[in-house]
């Protein structure tokens, strides 16, 4: 015989426990309502006593206000977009908010997610991958609901954004490959085009031009280590045109090399130099010692993080727009180094 199912404890419990009115439980746990100490501590006590636990998303849905936020976000087995997460989760909790963590993939409809954050009655949502539709940042202003979205470019006029400066980006990759002489480049960049991503492979090509220096292009199925490590073997037959490779994210450098390595037994600096971008973890992994220019996951998370709460506190102030630069990091892929 099994034990029957344990009801779960209601504010209507905590009310008959304390002897008090269910409306004084909800006012002894809403910030700023009054009532008094005495009233609050006999029911704080009742509830602790049944184990009740405030349901934020009911009263939210009753009340059209939440202290929840919204997190829209893609391809999480990425290390950079992991940490964007883990970091904005943990900063909106320190500030007393819950995060809603909403995944989607390229073929989803973004649209669709926001809605239902929309739905949730959400304070405000963070947006670290894709782009919403000019409708859902209207209806979103509409409705005064903060919207940051993290490397998604500036161009929208009533959306704060944080986001990475790409024209650097693609200058700084160049200098990072041609210190050393280097003269014949190629760029590897996914199909799928991003403010970011699409952004600073656009900048290298556009000045490698600038400079008359030649540079091809490949494009690979998305930015995965596998997708780099496919890639490669186009990469690996025009070898003899290429001295310098710069891939537009740090998991597709690293299929690459791994690629080169083991079907043309390429040595890395010697035969050929390679720059990534991000920084991940296993970019420094001994095995790898990939020269990449960092964005800083948590100053971005800060930044956006702020200007949400800024836009919570004050839904008149004047839209930002938050432009991060990038640090080269050189380790053994490159023979160049900053003095």
């Amino acid at each position: 015989m099994t034990d029957e199912p344990t009801k779960p404890v209601t504010s209507f419990d905590v009310a008959r426990r304390a002897g008090v009115s269910r409306s004084m439980v909800s006012r002894a746990f809403t910030e700023g309502a009054h009532i008094s100490e005495k009233s609050r501590e006999k029911v704080l006590k009742a509830a602790e006593e049944l184990g009740y636990r405030v349901n934020f998303l009911a009263r939210g849905l009753q009340t059209r206000q939440s202290n929840l936020v919204g997190i829209v976000a893609s391809s999480l087995d990425t290390p950079f977009r992991s940490r964007q997460v883990r970091i904005a989760a943990q900063e909106f909790i320190s500030h007393g908010y819950r995060p809603i963590l909403l995944t989607f993939e390229p073929d989803d409809d973004i649209e669709q997610w926001l809605s239902v954050m929309l739905n949730y009655n959400v304070a405000g949502v963070m947006v670290t991958s894709a782009t919403p539709s000019p409708k859902i940042i209207q209806e979103c202003h509409r409705l005064r609901m903060p919207l940051v979205l993290i490397n998604r470019g500036k161009n929208q006029d009533i959306a704060d954004t944080v986001q990475i400066d790409v024209q650097q980006a693609g200058e700084l990759a160049y200098t990072m490959l041609t210190r050393s002489g280097t003269g014949r480049l190629a760029v590897v960049h996914p199909q799928v085009p991003s403010y970011s991503v699409t952004g600073r492979a656009r900048a290298f090509v556009d000045k490698c031009h600038a400079e008359h220096v030649e540079v091809q292009e490949f494009v690979s199925a998305n930015q995965s280590y596998q997708a780099g490590y496919d890639i490669a073997g186009s990469i690996g037959i025009a070898l003899d045109r290429i001295d310098g490779v710069f891939c537009a994210t740090d998991l597709l450098a690293l299929g690459v090399m791994d690629r080169l390595r083991a079907d043309w037994n390429v040595r890395f600096p010697d035969d050929m130099q390679i720059a990534g971008c991000d920084d991940i973890e296993q970019a420094g992994w001994g095995a790898y010692q990939l020269s990449t220019m960092r964005q800083d996951a948590e100053e971005q998370v800060l930044a956006a993080v702020q200007q949400m709460l800024d836009r919570i506190e004050n839904p008149e102030m004047e839209i930002q727009h938050f432009n991060q630069k990038l640090t080269p990091i050189f380790r053994q892929t490159t023979l160049s180094s900053y003095d």
